[in-house]
Parts: structure tokens; sequence; C-alpha cells
């Protein structure tokens, strides 16, 4: 089969990204035809796959989103045996593998009159009826239970047309076998004593992550606990603001922003405790992949894959909004149990959980989409 892969941008160190180059890798892994279209791709190009960049120009972010939906167009029209798969909402979508909220739900519940009035809002709730409408026939990969009901709250897309998928976390975050000799020689290394509790954070969007709520709540931890905390930030953006804020919480010598980093598995190893108390997350793999690392994991109840720290008993949830207190709250409760108990926890989940599957189940839906549209060879 051949497959057209399409994505706005590509940055190495984001959640859908790496989703999409898994599922590719997958249907590649089943001989099939993958090209991927973007409009730019930062980092290092895979060589075992086709990318074909598609530069655009705009003045904003939907400007550009659909003069890339214009230039990936008329790629398409010279593919035409090629089943589409989109990791962006855009119309002439075979496929759309749904790892953003409901722009819809934004639009209508968090913003005013006016803001649905804006070029921005206009153009992003048509991209997204073009895929969710129910005369669309996009098929839909959902990755989170929680979105398929505020998707057809707002646009009646049939459930036939939602496919929900097990979540597919990195094997590589798993505890190895030597876990203990290699958390105590990675500690060493990043000169963490045992009196240290080492907080990780890790996302490349800080606000919509949380890490405001992550640095009050550390700075309301009693003075005996505070003392023992470190946090480590991971991931890419802009930092000024927070360390501004950490400045003025009084724990900027606390907290270390690491950048955008290639060993978060080796981090969760070394770490106690992933906060995650995100504004806003569709499903949040980096909460399973914690837990598969033996990390308990604090976050919110907004996060799709939330409810597996609540099924695994792997941490807390906190239900918005979230005060300083809360977090707190939840940070000395997690720390205070034995982390012997979190290590056992993790096991049980990896052995019993379906928390890896997801490529495959996605490549399954893709291969029986193509078949029915009569595209089932290259």
């Amino acid at each position: 089969m051949q497959l057209a892969f399409a994505l706005f941008h590509y940055f190495p160190y984001g959640g859908l990204e790496r989703d999409m180059l898994t599922v590719a890798r997958a249907c590649q892994a089943r001989a099939h035809e993958v090209i991927i279209f973007t409009s730019d791709w930062q980092g290092e190009k895979p060589t075992d796959m086709h990318i074909v960049e598609l530069p655009v120009t705009a003045l904003s972010n939907h400007g550009r989103a659909q003069a890339f939906v214009l230039r990936l167009q008329e790629q398409l029209r010279k593919l035409p045996r090629a089943t589409v798969i989109g990791f962006n909402k855009m119309p002439g979508l075979d496929v759309y593998y749904a790892a953003d909220v409901c722009f819809a739900a934004k639009a209508f519940e968090e913003r005013n009159f006016f803001y649905r009035l804006t070029a921005r809002s206009r153009n992003y709730l048509a991209l997204e009826k073009s895929v969710f409408a129910r005369d669309s026939n996009t098929e839909v990969l959902m990755i989170s239970k929680t979105q398929i009901g505020v998707y057809q709250r707002y646009y009646q897309t049939p459930d036939e047309r939602l496919h929900l998928l097990p979540p597919g976390i990195r094997r590589d975050c798993v505890m190895p076998a030597d876990y203990a000799a290699q958390r105590k020689q990675l500690r060493a290394q990043f000169n963490i004593d045992d009196n240290v509790f080492q907080i990780l954070f890790v996302g490349s969007d800080y606000q919509r992550k949380g890490l405001d709520r992550v640095l009050r709540g550390i700075a309301a931890l009693s003075e005996a606990l505070r003392s023992r905390v470190r946090l480590w930030v991971a991931g890419q953006d802009k930092a000024t603001t927070f360390q501004n804020l950490a400045r003025t919480l009084g724990i900027e010598n606390q907290i270390s922003f690491l950048g955008p980093r290639d060993d978060i598995p080796q981090l969760m190893w070394s770490a106690d405790l992933l906060l995650h108390p995100a504004y806003s997350e569709a499903a949040g793999l980096v909460l399973l992949e914690a837990i598969a690392a033996g990390l308990p994991v604090i976050a919110s109840r907004v996060c799709g894959h939330a409810h597996y720290i609540v099924e695994h008993n792997m941490g807390v949830t906190l239900n918005d909004p979230i005060t300083p207190d809360e977090v707190a709250d939840a940070i000395m409760s997690v720390l205070a149990q034995p982390r012997e108990i979190w290590l056992e926890r993790s096991r049980q989940t990896v052995m019993n959980a379906d928390i890896f599957s997801m490529p495959e189940r996605a490549v399954n839906i893709i291969e029986a989409v193509a078949k029915k549209l009569g595209r089932g060879k290259a």
C-alpha cells in the first residue's frame, strides 16, 4: 500500500511527532510505502524514511496551516492510490490521528463570542469540522476516551468512525533488570545525594503543561521538605518567564532547566516523582512512560491518560482548579511512600496493562481503511 502521512510541522521533541514516526515505522515494517509530507522538518531526518518538505509562508500559524493544506492537496493529486493519514486536522484525510483536544470546546467553552469571529478561530474550526463533521468520511484514531464525547457533542461524529487506540509508550522507559544499579550510578552522575527528592517535569509547552503549577506547588511545601526537593525541567520552550517565577518564589536555586533531552528514561530512573499538572492534555504518554519507569506521578485529571494513575494506584490526580497547596499536599503524600511500593506497582502495570500496542492497532485500522477504499495495493 502507498501511505501518505501529513503533519504541519515536525519538531523532534513533540509527542505527536514521535507517534507519527512510530506509526510510520510500523507501516514500513509491513512493507507499505510511506511518504511523509510536512512544511518543515527540524532536527535530523531519518535516512530510512521518504520525507517531502512543502515550505509555506504566512503571517500566522493558521495561515501557514491553510497554505500547507493547499500545497499538500497539489501533491496528493499525483498520488491517486495513496491512503492519506493526517496528524493535524485538515480536509481530504482518509485517517486522522487525534492527538489534539477539541478546538471547538476551547472556542465555545473557554473563550468569548468575539474570539470565535477571529480568523484564527474560524480557520481552525473549519479544519476540525472537515475531519469530525457527521458527513465527513475521515476515520479517526482516538487516543483519549474522554475526548470522544467532547468531539461528538460539537460534531455528532458517528461512533463507527471513531476508533479508540491503546497507548503506545516507548519500551525503553521500562525499568531495566539492573535498575537499582543504574539508578544509583545516574544519581551519582547528577550529584544527587540520598537526602534529595528529585522531581521531574517533562514537556515542550511549559505553560500548557502546568509548569507554573509545579513551581508554586514546590514553593508551598513545608520548609523541611522544600529544602530537600530539586526539580528538573526537561523540554524545549522559553524558560525566562518560569525562571523569573522561580526567583520570585525563592526556589530558583532548586530548579534546573535541562532543555530538550534524548535521555528521558534515564532521567525518570534517577528521579523520585513526575509532576504533570497540565491545563490541557489530550493523552499524556509521559504519564505512562513514568509509570513504566517506576516513577509515581502527580497529574491533572484533564490528561487523557490520567485514569491509568488511578487504576494502577501510581500516584495522585488533581481536579481543576488546582491550587499550590493541593500540589504540595500531593507531593508530600507521594514522597512519604516507600519507593519499593511504586516499583512493584510499576512492574504489575507493565505486565498487565495494554500500554504498548498502539502502533500495531493503528496500522490494522489504516490497512482496513485502505482496503475499503480499494487501495489495497501500491
